[in-house]
């Protein structure tokens, strides 16, 4: 089994980054492109009735751009610490297993 390069690694987790970035971007971009034609859809339409734009703006807004944001944004996804953890419980499992 071959090492891996450290420099190689933590170039290869900022090309990931940046591209986990440029697709939210696009996403978002997107979800502000379709709410706004649908919100003219709705003007054009006649714009004295319900405001029906909210229900597919907020859904995909809830449901989609906000954990799409959080996963790039906030989440740190799967760390070393993760990692070594979970392999700890792992191993205290099937030690009591035995």
């Amino acid at each position: 089994m071959e090492a891996s390069d450290p420099e190689q690694d933590l170039r290869d987790q900022a090309v990931q980054s940046l591209n986990d970035k440029h697709d939210f971007m696009i996403h978002l971009a997107t979800f502000i492109g379709v709410s706004i034609l649908l919100i003219l859809i709705w003007a054009f339409t006649g714009a004295d009735g319900f405001f029906w734009p909210i229900f597919p703006i907020a859904g995909w807004g809830v449901f989609g751009v906000i954990p799409h944001y959080w996963s790039v944004y906030r989440s740190k996804g799967i760390t070393e610490d993760k990692i070594q953890a979970e392999m700890e419980k792992i191993k205290s499992q099937q030690g009591s297993d035995r």
